[in-house]
């Protein structure tokens, strides 16, 4: 019991318990019993997943994207692993909203452990879930990982990668979006240099999965899931108030704007993220013109905060 995360209740969920999830009935074949720190609401649920090790970048989208599902109404279920998982989680928290963990061991281990305070604010969040697919001294094993993806897949009603390698667990998480027909939406990345070392299982994915959707950026994954604009997409005046705080995932900070900025390019930045975009998408988000589109993005590069490459894309550049 060492190990064990300390909170109460938590209880034992079955297909006969009269609160057993109506999405696991619906969706698995033999539905599986769990533990978990509260009955599991029928509610709209995306699963965010990816690599323990993400690059900064990538790490900070995840985080964004959470912060943005949240605030819209959505639960984020992830596996509570380091890197893409912890940031989901994260932001999720940061939007105060729901966030539910699908654990790889039982309610007496914790995996990794370092998550420990982590998922004890999950658990005492009010909407926050921990949830153990298996019995109580079950330790994490790749066969237990592989397991439990299934169970955070059929809790949810759509999946998203953001960054797989080509040996990853995040690979099985596709796996199961196929075998239970959910919808797959993995992140891409530039084809050369660390970005195709770091995303090549995502870009494997995207060749060989014809179900399988690339995602561009938040606002088309909440078009498909039929929810307004999310925040991190509208304008500088339409804001959500809030967002992701510090993000302690590398030693990169974003640049702030200050006085010489224009509108036009303070609008233009709060529209660009830390993934590459066209110009045309990032002016119709920041609702310019292509003319002050195109004028912003050409100071906000000679300022050294906006990044082009390739040729029409322009992202964040983040600075130690």
């Amino acid at each position: 019991m060492a190990d064990a995360i300390l909170v109460q209740p938590f209880e034992r969920y079955d297909a006969a318990h009269p609160d057993y999830p109506v999405q696991l009935n619906r969706n698995m074949l033999v539905p599986p019993s769990f533990t978990a720190t509260g009955a599991i609401p029928n509610v709209r649920a995306v699963a965010i997943v990816g690599a323990r090790d993400p690059v900064h970048e990538a790490a900070v989208f995840a985080r964004q994207l959470a912060f943005d599902l949240a605030t819209a109404g959505i639960t984020v279920v992830s596996g509570g692993a380091k890197g893409i998982d912890a940031a989901a989680h994260r932001g999720a928290l940061e939007a105060r909203g729901a966030t539910w963990v699908v654990c790889p061991t039982g309610k007496d281990r914790v995996a990794p452990r370092e998550h420990r305070d982590l998922f004890q604010e999950i658990a005492s969040s009010g909407k926050g879930r921990l949830i153990w697919r298996f019995a109580d001294e079950v330790d994490a094993k790749p066969e237990t990982y592989r397991t439990r993806n299934g169970l955070l897949v059929a809790l949810s009603e759509a999946v998203v990668v953001i960054q797989a390698r080509l040996a990853s667990g995040s690979r099985n998480a596709c796996s199961w979006a196929a075998t239970l027909e959910k919808p797959l939406w993995v992140v891409g990345a530039l084809p050369w240099g660390h970005w195709e070392d770091a995303f090549n299982g995502s870009a494997d994915v995207l060749l060989k999965d014809r179900k399988a959707n690339a995602l561009g950026s938040a606002a088309q994954l909440f078009e498909a899931l039929g929810l307004p604009a999310p925040p991190s997409a509208r304008k500088a005046g339409k804001r959500a108030r809030g967002g992701p705080s510090s993000l302690p995932l590398s030693m990169a900070k974003a640049p702030v704007p200050d006085s010489t900025w224009s509108d036009d390019e303070i609008v233009m930045f709060s529209s660009i993220s830390p993934y590459p975009q066209h110009s045309e998408n990032l002016a119709e988000t920041a609702g310019l013109s292509m003319g002050s589109a195109s004028t912003a993005l050409l100071t906000l590069t000679l300022k050294d905060v906006v990044v082009e490459g390739p040729n029409g894309f322009f992202r964040r550049r983040t600075v130690a």
